[in-house]
């Protein structure tokens, strides 16, 4: 009697746990953080991916319940000067770790604007733009009902389990002081660092 009882307190302590699971919209959307690294530290990270259906530039749909490895996914603008300096790391990203990880992008941004950009980038990443039924404003994206309130690139990378690991945000772009292969070997190492935890 008392293995059946321990058996059983063990099987109700797991459903309890895996009922309290706190998911990323639920965790932005009700964030009481004012800054970004609040918001990131303290609500995005540990939280969990609910399934979204995204509608690719091919319009293909790309289920993220349907993925078995961990998930880059990056909100992207294609107004944004680093966006477009983060190109070349990321495509050597994507190069190197294809096999490891799946690249997802959602843009501010419609489908014309996004084809102009998609020429630049790997085309092993999928790229997801704005369609007329998203909500886009300057601060603020939701795409196929992903709500993301950060900065332009924002890159969330995803657990296998679908637990948000690590987040980063920005990326380095040419100026007169600093020229592209400085601004591609910043924006790398940031990368790697990055990835870093699912990795390791």
């Amino acid at each position: 009697m008392k293995k059946l009882s321990f058996v059983l307190m063990c099987f109700l302590t797991t459903v309890i746990f895996a009922q309290n699971k706190t998911y990323y919209n639920f965790a932005v959307n009700n964030c009481v953080e004012e800054s970004a690294e609040g918001l990131i530290d303290k609500c995005i990270k540990g939280s969990y991916l609910l399934n979204y259906n995204f509608t690719t530039i091919d319009s293909k749909t790309v289920s993220t319940d349907k993925i078995n490895k961990p998930i880059v996914l990056i909100a992207n603008a294609t107004w944004s000067a680093p966006c477009w300096g983060d190109v070349p790391a990321l495509n050597k990203m994507v190069e190197k770790y294809n096999d490891q990880l799946e690249f997802i992008m959602i843009f501010w941004d419609k489908e014309a604007k996004v084809k102009r950009m998609a020429e630049k980038l790997d085309k092993r990443i999928k790229l997801v733009p704005a369609r007329d039924i998203d909500k886009v404003q300057k601060g603020f994206l939701d795409i196929s009902g992903f709500v993301h309130k950060l900065d332009y690139p924002t890159a969330y990378l995803i657990g296998k389990d679908k637990q948000f690991v690590n987040v980063k945000r920005g990326a380095a772009t040419p100026t007169k002081e600093i020229g592209w292969d400085k601004v591609n070997e910043i924006n790398t190492k940031n990368f790697e660092d990055f990835l870093a935890p699912i990795l390791k």
